[in-house]
Protein backbone atom coordinates (compact mmCIF):
# COMPACT_ATOMS: atom_id res chain seq x y z
CA UNK A 1 0.00 0.00 0.00
CA UNK A 2 3.27 2.09 -0.02
CA UNK A 3 5.31 3.54 -2.62
CA UNK A 4 8.53 1.87 -2.47
CA UNK A 5 11.83 2.14 -4.23
CA UNK A 6 11.97 0.70 -7.55
CA UNK A 7 14.53 -2.21 -6.09
CA UNK A 8 12.07 -3.27 -3.72
CA UNK A 9 9.93 -4.42 -6.62
CA UNK A 10 11.34 -8.11 -6.57
CA UNK A 11 10.38 -8.78 -3.35
CA UNK A 12 7.01 -8.02 -3.78
CA UNK A 13 6.65 -9.71 -6.74
CA UNK A 14 8.61 -12.48 -5.16
CA UNK A 15 6.13 -12.48 -2.05
CA UNK A 16 3.19 -12.72 -4.38
CA UNK A 17 4.15 -15.62 -6.57
CA UNK A 18 5.08 -17.72 -3.35
CA UNK A 19 1.67 -16.40 -1.63
CA UNK A 20 0.44 -18.38 -5.30
CA UNK A 21 2.85 -21.50 -5.04
CA UNK A 22 0.98 -22.19 -1.22
CA UNK A 23 -2.39 -21.97 -2.40
CA UNK A 24 -2.04 -23.29 -5.64
CA UNK A 25 -3.56 -26.78 -4.98
CA UNK A 26 -6.68 -25.23 -3.31
CA UNK A 27 -7.71 -23.14 -6.20
CA UNK A 28 -9.39 -26.20 -8.29
CA UNK A 29 -11.34 -26.63 -5.04
CA UNK A 30 -13.06 -23.66 -5.02
CA UNK A 31 -13.76 -22.91 -8.70
CA UNK A 32 -16.41 -25.00 -9.47
CA UNK A 33 -18.74 -22.38 -7.69
CA UNK A 34 -18.02 -19.40 -9.12
CA UNK A 35 -21.49 -18.88 -10.89
CA UNK A 36 -23.08 -15.38 -9.89
CA UNK A 37 -26.85 -15.74 -9.81
CA UNK A 38 -27.45 -14.28 -13.70
CA UNK A 39 -31.10 -14.38 -13.17
CA UNK A 40 -31.25 -11.28 -11.01
CA UNK A 41 -30.02 -8.75 -13.27
CA UNK A 42 -29.25 -9.03 -17.04
CA UNK A 43 -25.93 -9.40 -16.51
CA UNK A 44 -25.23 -9.09 -21.02
CA UNK A 45 -26.71 -5.59 -21.11
CA UNK A 46 -22.91 -4.25 -21.84
CA UNK A 47 -21.71 -7.52 -23.81
CA UNK A 48 -19.15 -7.16 -26.45
CA UNK A 49 -17.60 -4.11 -24.17
CA UNK A 50 -14.03 -3.99 -23.45
CA UNK A 51 -12.39 -2.49 -20.06
CA UNK A 52 -9.12 -2.33 -17.94
CA UNK A 53 -8.74 -2.89 -14.31
CA UNK A 54 -5.81 -1.27 -12.57
CA UNK A 55 -4.83 -2.34 -10.18
CA UNK A 56 -1.64 -2.99 -7.31
CA UNK A 57 0.21 -6.58 -7.99
CA UNK A 58 -0.71 -8.10 -5.18
CA UNK A 59 -2.37 -11.99 -3.90
CA UNK A 60 -5.81 -9.68 -3.35
CA UNK A 61 -5.58 -8.97 -7.01
CA UNK A 62 -4.48 -12.59 -7.91
CA UNK A 63 -8.22 -13.82 -5.89
CA UNK A 64 -9.63 -11.96 -9.08
CA UNK A 65 -7.45 -12.52 -11.81
CA UNK A 66 -8.06 -15.82 -11.03
CA UNK A 67 -11.71 -16.27 -11.51
CA UNK A 68 -12.02 -13.31 -14.78
CA UNK A 69 -12.84 -16.00 -17.07
CA UNK A 70 -16.50 -16.86 -15.28
CA UNK A 71 -16.85 -12.83 -15.37
CA UNK A 72 -16.27 -12.42 -19.11
CA UNK A 73 -18.22 -15.52 -19.27
CA UNK A 74 -21.23 -14.27 -17.70
CA UNK A 75 -21.44 -11.04 -19.45
CA UNK A 76 -19.41 -11.16 -22.37
CA UNK A 77 -17.69 -8.11 -21.34
CA UNK A 78 -13.42 -8.41 -21.97
CA UNK A 79 -11.79 -7.16 -18.96
CA UNK A 80 -7.72 -6.34 -19.29
CA UNK A 81 -5.97 -6.30 -15.99
CA UNK A 82 -3.16 -4.12 -15.43
CA UNK A 83 -1.25 -4.66 -12.77
CA UNK A 84 1.76 -3.01 -10.70
CA UNK A 85 4.39 -2.87 -8.33
CA UNK A 86 3.57 -0.98 -5.72
CA UNK A 87 6.22 2.12 -6.23
CA UNK A 88 4.75 2.94 -9.57
CA UNK A 89 1.21 2.20 -9.46
CA UNK A 90 0.28 4.61 -6.81
CA UNK A 91 1.76 7.56 -8.48
CA UNK A 92 0.43 6.51 -11.81
CA UNK A 93 -3.06 5.95 -10.41
CA UNK A 94 -2.89 9.64 -9.48
CA UNK A 95 -1.29 11.11 -12.97
CA UNK A 96 -3.80 8.65 -14.34
CA UNK A 97 -7.40 10.06 -12.64
CA UNK A 98 -5.92 13.88 -12.14
CA UNK A 99 -5.49 14.27 -16.48
CA UNK A 100 -8.71 12.67 -16.47
CA UNK A 101 -7.33 9.89 -19.02
CA UNK A 102 -10.59 7.23 -19.96
CA UNK A 103 -8.17 4.44 -20.62
CA UNK A 104 -8.72 2.69 -16.95
CA UNK A 105 -12.10 1.76 -16.07
CA UNK A 106 -11.88 0.17 -12.70
CA UNK A 107 -8.98 1.26 -10.26
CA UNK A 108 -8.13 -0.51 -7.46
CA UNK A 109 -7.45 2.25 -4.17
CA UNK A 110 -6.61 2.81 -0.48
CA UNK A 111 -9.17 4.80 1.81
CA UNK A 112 -6.48 7.11 2.24
CA UNK A 113 -5.80 7.69 -1.77
CA UNK A 114 -9.56 8.34 -1.77
CA UNK A 115 -9.89 10.96 0.14
CA UNK A 116 -7.33 12.86 -2.04
CA UNK A 117 -9.16 11.70 -5.22
CA UNK A 118 -12.69 12.38 -4.88
CA UNK A 119 -13.25 16.28 -4.16
CA UNK A 120 -11.63 16.74 -7.56
CA UNK A 121 -14.47 14.68 -9.23
CA UNK A 122 -11.64 11.90 -10.36
CA UNK A 123 -13.97 9.06 -8.82
CA UNK A 124 -17.51 8.02 -9.98
CA UNK A 125 -19.87 8.18 -7.07
CA UNK A 126 -21.53 4.63 -6.81
CA UNK A 127 -24.74 5.45 -5.21
CA UNK A 128 -26.81 5.28 -7.95
CA UNK A 129 -25.48 2.09 -9.55
CA UNK A 130 -25.65 0.42 -6.23
CA UNK A 131 -29.56 1.63 -6.05
CA UNK A 132 -30.33 0.75 -9.52
CA UNK A 133 -32.41 -2.51 -9.57
CA UNK A 134 -31.38 -3.06 -13.46
CA UNK A 135 -27.67 -2.76 -12.62
CA UNK A 136 -27.71 -4.21 -8.82
CA UNK A 137 -29.48 -7.57 -7.68
CA UNK A 138 -30.93 -8.01 -4.54
CA UNK A 139 -28.51 -10.97 -3.87
CA UNK A 140 -25.36 -8.43 -4.06
CA UNK A 141 -26.60 -7.56 -0.39
CA UNK A 142 -24.08 -4.61 0.16
CA UNK A 143 -24.66 -4.77 3.80
CA UNK A 144 -23.38 -7.95 4.66
CA UNK A 145 -20.21 -6.01 3.74
CA UNK A 146 -18.83 -5.12 7.85
CA UNK A 147 -20.14 -1.85 8.72
CA UNK A 148 -16.91 -0.12 9.43
CA UNK A 149 -15.24 -0.76 5.74
CA UNK A 150 -19.19 0.44 4.40
CA UNK A 151 -19.19 3.86 6.78
CA UNK A 152 -15.21 4.18 6.02
CA UNK A 153 -16.13 4.24 2.57
CA UNK A 154 -19.01 6.96 2.34
CA UNK A 155 -18.27 10.68 2.49
CA UNK A 156 -19.67 14.20 1.70
CA UNK A 157 -17.44 16.55 -0.10
CA UNK A 158 -17.80 19.81 1.05
CA UNK A 159 -15.36 23.08 0.19
CA UNK A 160 -12.85 20.85 -1.30
CA UNK A 161 -12.55 18.85 2.00
CA UNK A 162 -13.98 15.24 2.90
CA UNK A 163 -16.68 15.56 5.94
CA UNK A 164 -17.44 11.68 6.92
CA UNK A 165 -21.22 10.44 8.34
CA UNK A 166 -22.85 9.60 5.67
CA UNK A 167 -23.30 11.50 1.97
CA UNK A 168 -21.81 8.92 -1.44
CA UNK A 169 -20.46 5.80 -2.05
CA UNK A 170 -16.89 5.70 -3.55
CA UNK A 171 -15.45 3.12 -3.73
CA UNK A 172 -16.34 -0.92 -2.89
CA UNK A 173 -14.16 -2.92 -0.68
CA UNK A 174 -12.78 -6.03 -1.83
CA UNK A 175 -10.35 -7.10 0.73
CA UNK A 176 -8.90 -5.60 3.87
CA UNK A 177 -5.89 -5.52 6.79
CA UNK A 178 -6.66 -5.07 10.14
CA UNK A 179 -3.97 -4.06 12.25
CA UNK A 180 -2.61 -6.97 14.68
CA UNK A 181 0.27 -8.38 17.01
CA UNK A 182 0.95 -11.55 15.45
CA UNK A 183 4.33 -13.79 17.10
CA UNK A 184 6.23 -16.77 16.69
CA UNK A 185 5.08 -19.23 18.89
CA UNK A 186 7.95 -21.52 19.38
CA UNK A 187 10.22 -18.35 20.38
CA UNK A 188 7.87 -17.04 23.18
CA UNK A 189 7.01 -20.52 24.61
CA UNK A 190 11.12 -21.64 24.61
CA UNK A 191 11.64 -18.64 26.90
CA UNK A 192 8.52 -18.55 28.89
CA UNK A 193 7.58 -15.13 27.28
CA UNK A 194 3.84 -14.02 28.09
CA UNK A 195 2.22 -12.24 24.99
CA UNK A 196 2.42 -8.90 25.73
CA UNK A 197 -0.16 -6.38 26.00
CA UNK A 198 0.70 -3.05 26.55
CA UNK A 199 4.07 -1.12 24.87
CA UNK A 200 5.47 -1.21 29.31
CA UNK A 201 4.47 -5.00 29.25
CA UNK A 202 5.99 -5.04 25.85
CA UNK A 203 9.25 -3.09 26.82
CA UNK A 204 9.91 -5.79 29.47
CA UNK A 205 8.91 -8.77 27.75
CA UNK A 206 12.26 -7.69 24.75
CA UNK A 207 14.62 -6.89 27.75
CA UNK A 208 14.12 -10.61 28.47
CA UNK A 209 13.99 -12.13 25.16
CA UNK A 210 17.65 -9.99 24.79
CA UNK A 211 18.68 -11.39 27.31
CA UNK A 212 17.94 -14.75 26.45
CA UNK A 213 19.72 -14.85 23.29
CA UNK A 214 20.27 -11.03 21.37
CA UNK A 215 20.32 -12.56 18.09
CA UNK A 216 16.68 -12.17 17.94
CA UNK A 217 15.29 -9.03 17.46
CA UNK A 218 12.10 -8.96 20.27
CA UNK A 219 9.71 -6.92 17.35
CA UNK A 220 9.47 -6.13 13.85
CA UNK A 221 7.60 -2.16 13.19
CA UNK A 222 7.69 -0.46 10.23
CA UNK A 223 9.73 3.26 11.07
CA UNK A 224 10.25 4.25 7.41
CA UNK A 225 9.50 8.29 6.70
CA UNK A 226 6.03 7.75 5.39
CA UNK A 227 2.73 7.24 6.89
CA UNK A 228 2.72 3.77 6.31
CA UNK A 229 5.23 3.45 9.29
CA UNK A 230 2.22 5.48 11.51
CA UNK A 231 -0.76 3.62 9.90
CA UNK A 232 -0.25 0.11 11.52
CA UNK A 233 1.36 0.07 15.38
CA UNK A 234 1.60 3.74 15.67
CA UNK A 235 -1.85 4.78 15.25
CA UNK A 236 -3.78 1.67 16.43
CA UNK A 237 -2.13 1.89 19.74
CA UNK A 238 -2.09 5.96 20.10
CA UNK A 239 -5.83 5.65 19.91
CA UNK A 240 -6.17 3.70 23.06
CA UNK A 241 -4.33 6.34 24.53
CA UNK A 242 -7.10 9.18 23.54
CA UNK A 243 -4.46 9.95 20.65
CA UNK A 244 -6.56 12.03 18.05
CA UNK A 245 -4.77 13.17 14.51
CA UNK A 246 -7.48 15.72 13.86
CA UNK A 247 -9.90 17.53 16.68
CA UNK A 248 -12.41 20.17 16.04
CA UNK A 249 -11.90 23.12 18.49
CA UNK A 250 -14.11 26.40 18.94
CA UNK A 251 -15.35 25.19 15.64
CA UNK A 252 -12.47 24.59 13.47
CA UNK A 253 -9.84 21.89 12.62
CA UNK A 254 -7.05 21.11 14.73
CA UNK A 255 -4.40 18.44 15.30
CA UNK A 256 -4.31 16.60 18.53
CA UNK A 257 -0.91 15.76 18.14
CA UNK A 258 0.29 17.80 21.24
CA UNK A 259 -1.90 16.63 23.51
CA UNK A 260 -1.69 15.53 26.80
CA UNK A 261 -2.63 12.23 25.81
CA UNK A 262 -0.24 12.17 22.79
CA UNK A 263 2.46 12.93 24.97
CA UNK A 264 2.02 9.88 27.28
CA UNK A 265 1.74 7.42 24.19
CA UNK A 266 4.78 8.88 22.39
CA UNK A 267 6.42 8.28 25.80
CA UNK A 268 5.90 4.89 25.84
CA UNK A 269 6.03 3.74 22.39
CA UNK A 270 9.32 5.51 21.75
CA UNK A 271 10.97 3.93 25.32
CA UNK A 272 9.41 0.60 23.50
CA UNK A 273 10.93 1.51 20.07
CA UNK A 274 14.47 1.40 21.76
CA UNK A 275 14.00 -1.45 23.61
CA UNK A 276 12.45 -3.55 21.02
CA UNK A 277 12.98 -2.83 17.35
CA UNK A 278 15.86 -3.73 15.56
CA UNK A 279 18.40 -0.98 14.85
CA UNK A 280 17.42 -0.81 11.23
CA UNK A 281 14.19 0.39 12.52
CA UNK A 282 14.23 3.83 10.50
CA UNK A 283 14.37 1.67 7.41
CA UNK A 284 11.85 -0.96 8.23
CA UNK A 285 9.04 -1.22 5.96
CA UNK A 286 6.28 -3.91 5.94
CA UNK A 287 8.81 -6.38 4.26
CA UNK A 288 11.55 -6.41 6.44
CA UNK A 289 8.71 -6.83 9.48
CA UNK A 290 7.60 -10.16 7.41
CA UNK A 291 11.12 -11.31 6.70
CA UNK A 292 11.75 -10.85 10.25
CA UNK A 293 9.00 -13.04 11.82
CA UNK A 294 8.76 -15.54 8.62
CA UNK A 295 12.40 -16.31 9.27
CA UNK A 296 12.24 -16.31 13.20
CA UNK A 297 14.68 -13.48 13.67
CA UNK A 298 12.13 -11.38 14.87
CA UNK A 299 9.66 -13.12 17.42
CA UNK A 300 6.99 -10.46 17.62
CA UNK A 301 5.33 -7.78 14.85
CA UNK A 302 2.72 -5.56 14.68
CA UNK A 303 1.43 -5.14 11.26
CA UNK A 304 -1.17 -6.56 9.26
CA UNK A 305 -2.58 -9.94 10.26
CA UNK A 306 -2.45 -11.42 6.42
CA UNK A 307 1.24 -11.07 6.78
CA UNK A 308 1.17 -13.47 9.51
CA UNK A 309 -1.79 -16.28 7.93
CA UNK A 310 0.19 -16.46 4.61
CA UNK A 311 3.33 -17.60 6.29
CA UNK A 312 1.61 -19.92 8.27
CA UNK A 313 0.53 -21.99 5.22
CA UNK A 314 1.29 -25.31 5.08
CA UNK A 315 4.56 -25.69 3.36
CA UNK A 316 6.05 -22.74 4.68
CA UNK A 317 9.06 -22.35 6.41
CA UNK A 318 7.10 -20.67 9.39
CA UNK A 319 4.16 -22.94 9.38
CA UNK A 320 1.85 -23.27 12.09
CA UNK A 321 4.53 -21.38 14.07
CA UNK A 322 2.76 -17.50 14.02
CA UNK A 323 -0.18 -16.78 16.37
CA UNK A 324 -2.19 -13.81 16.59
CA UNK A 325 -3.08 -11.25 19.41
CA UNK A 326 -5.22 -8.24 19.14
CA UNK A 327 -2.72 -5.10 19.12
CA UNK A 328 -1.47 -3.17 22.53
CA UNK A 329 -3.13 -0.80 24.40
CA UNK A 330 -2.74 1.78 26.70
CA UNK A 331 -2.11 0.51 30.43
CA UNK A 332 -4.94 2.17 31.67
CA UNK A 333 -7.53 1.29 28.80
CA UNK A 334 -9.60 -1.82 28.86
CA UNK A 335 -10.12 -2.34 25.33
CA UNK A 336 -7.86 -1.94 22.21
CA UNK A 337 -8.04 0.01 19.18
CA UNK A 338 -7.35 -1.80 15.52
CA UNK A 339 -6.62 0.65 12.37
CA UNK A 340 -7.77 -1.00 9.08
CA UNK A 341 -6.62 -0.49 5.63
CA UNK A 342 -9.34 -0.93 2.67
CA UNK A 343 -8.39 -2.50 -0.69
CA UNK A 344 -11.10 -0.80 -2.65
CA UNK A 345 -12.32 -0.98 -6.22
CA UNK A 346 -13.53 1.99 -7.41
CA UNK A 347 -14.34 3.92 -10.56
CA UNK A 348 -12.72 6.11 -13.03
CA UNK A 349 -15.04 9.26 -13.39
CA UNK A 350 -13.68 9.61 -16.80
CA UNK A 351 -14.30 6.13 -17.97
CA UNK A 352 -16.56 5.92 -20.82
CA UNK A 353 -18.01 2.45 -19.83
CA UNK A 354 -19.13 2.95 -16.57
CA UNK A 355 -21.82 0.51 -16.97
CA UNK A 356 -19.32 -2.38 -18.04
CA UNK A 357 -17.32 -1.23 -15.28
CA UNK A 358 -20.14 -1.47 -12.21
CA UNK A 359 -20.95 -5.46 -13.23
CA UNK A 360 -17.01 -6.14 -12.96
CA UNK A 361 -16.93 -4.14 -9.47
CA UNK A 362 -20.63 -5.39 -8.48
CA UNK A 363 -19.05 -9.30 -9.57
CA UNK A 364 -15.17 -8.81 -8.48
CA UNK A 365 -16.94 -7.87 -4.60
CA UNK A 366 -20.08 -10.33 -4.73
CA UNK A 367 -20.68 -13.44 -1.81
CA UNK A 368 -19.08 -15.80 -4.15
CA UNK A 369 -16.06 -14.51 -6.00
CA UNK A 370 -14.63 -13.15 -2.37
CA UNK A 371 -15.56 -16.66 -0.77
CA UNK A 372 -13.85 -18.20 -3.92
CA UNK A 373 -10.18 -15.51 -3.48
CA UNK A 374 -10.66 -16.28 0.39
CA UNK A 375 -10.99 -20.11 0.16
CA UNK A 376 -7.98 -19.96 -2.61
CA UNK A 377 -6.07 -18.76 0.38
CA UNK A 378 -5.34 -15.22 -1.54
CA UNK A 379 -8.27 -12.94 -0.78
CA UNK A 380 -7.43 -13.65 3.31
CA UNK A 381 -9.85 -10.74 5.00
CA UNK A 382 -12.93 -11.15 3.10
CA UNK A 383 -15.01 -7.86 3.72
CA UNK A 384 -18.01 -9.62 3.75
CA UNK A 385 -19.69 -11.21 7.37
CA UNK A 386 -21.12 -14.07 5.40
CA UNK A 387 -17.22 -15.15 4.02
CA UNK A 388 -16.17 -15.35 8.04
CA UNK A 389 -19.39 -17.53 8.38
CA UNK A 390 -19.34 -19.93 5.77
CA UNK A 391 -18.04 -23.65 6.36
CA UNK A 392 -15.75 -23.70 3.46
CA UNK A 393 -13.76 -20.82 4.59
CA UNK A 394 -14.04 -21.67 8.27
CA UNK A 395 -12.48 -25.09 7.54
CA UNK A 396 -9.36 -24.07 5.59
CA UNK A 397 -8.53 -20.96 8.03
CA UNK A 398 -8.95 -23.32 11.22
CA UNK A 399 -6.37 -25.93 10.42
CA UNK A 400 -4.59 -26.56 12.45
CA UNK A 401 -1.23 -24.65 10.91
CA UNK A 402 -3.33 -21.33 11.17
CA UNK A 403 -3.52 -21.68 14.97
CA UNK A 404 -5.90 -19.00 16.28
CA UNK A 405 -6.03 -17.10 13.42
CA UNK A 406 -10.15 -16.69 12.78
CA UNK A 407 -10.26 -16.63 16.69
CA UNK A 408 -8.24 -13.42 16.78
CA UNK A 409 -9.83 -11.79 13.67
CA UNK A 410 -13.36 -11.95 15.05
CA UNK A 411 -12.54 -10.63 18.34
CA UNK A 412 -9.97 -7.69 16.87
CA UNK A 413 -12.76 -6.90 13.75
CA UNK A 414 -15.51 -5.82 16.63
CA UNK A 415 -13.42 -2.81 17.33
CA UNK A 416 -11.51 -2.51 13.66
CA UNK A 417 -12.19 0.80 12.55
CA UNK A 418 -10.32 3.85 10.60
CA UNK A 419 -8.42 5.12 13.16
CA UNK A 420 -7.84 8.26 11.38
CA UNK A 421 -9.72 11.36 10.62
CA UNK A 422 -10.86 11.91 7.13
CA UNK A 423 -9.01 14.17 5.29
CA UNK A 424 -7.45 16.27 2.24
CA UNK A 425 -3.93 16.39 2.70
CA UNK A 426 -3.86 13.38 5.47
CA UNK A 427 -0.77 11.93 3.60
CA UNK A 428 1.81 15.13 4.42
CA UNK A 429 0.65 15.29 7.87
CA UNK A 430 1.01 12.15 8.99
CA UNK A 431 4.30 11.91 6.87
CA UNK A 432 5.57 14.96 9.19
CA UNK A 433 4.12 12.69 12.27
CA UNK A 434 6.88 10.07 11.05
CA UNK A 435 10.02 11.82 10.72
CA UNK A 436 9.02 12.96 14.03
CA UNK A 437 8.84 9.67 15.40
CA UNK A 438 12.17 8.90 13.92
CA UNK A 439 13.57 12.02 15.89
CA UNK A 440 12.42 11.00 19.57
CA UNK A 441 13.65 7.33 18.50
CA UNK A 442 16.95 9.02 17.97
CA UNK A 443 16.92 11.33 21.13
CA UNK A 444 14.91 13.80 20.66
CA UNK A 445 12.86 15.47 23.72
CA UNK A 446 8.99 14.11 23.28
CA UNK A 447 7.05 17.04 24.42
CA UNK A 448 9.10 19.88 22.01
CA UNK A 449 8.98 17.19 19.03
CA UNK A 450 5.62 17.15 19.66
CA UNK A 451 4.83 20.94 19.47
CA UNK A 452 7.23 21.45 16.27
CA UNK A 453 5.27 18.43 14.90
CA UNK A 454 1.49 20.13 15.42
CA UNK A 455 3.06 23.74 14.85
CA UNK A 456 3.97 22.23 11.51
CA UNK A 457 0.95 20.68 10.96
CA UNK A 458 -1.16 23.48 11.98
CA UNK A 459 0.79 26.08 9.40
CA UNK A 460 -0.54 23.69 6.62
CA UNK A 461 -4.20 23.58 7.58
Amino acid sequence: MTRKLAALRGYCMRLARDVLICVAPLAGAVMGFTQVEADEINWRQFEGSSIVWAYDIHPYADAVVAQLPEFEKLTGIKVTPELYPDDAYWNKLTIQLSTKSPIWDVVGTGIQPAWDLAPGQLLEPLDRYLNDPKLTGVGYDYQDFFPALRNALTWKVKEGQIEPGGGQVWAIAHGFENIQLFYRKDILDKYGIKVPTTPPEMSAACEKLKAADPRITPLGVRGVRFWSSIHTAAISIARSYGVRDFVMKDGKADTGLDSPESIAFHTDYVDMIKKCAAPSFANDNWYQVVDGISSGRTAMAIDSNMFGFWNDVAGKPASGKIAFAPPLHAPNSKNFESNIWIWSLAMNAASKKKGAAWLFIQWAASKQVELNGAVAGKLVNSPRASTWSDKAWLEYATKPEFNNFVDTFKTVQDRAQIAFTARVGFAEAMNAWAVAMQKMVNGAGVKATLADLASEIRSSM
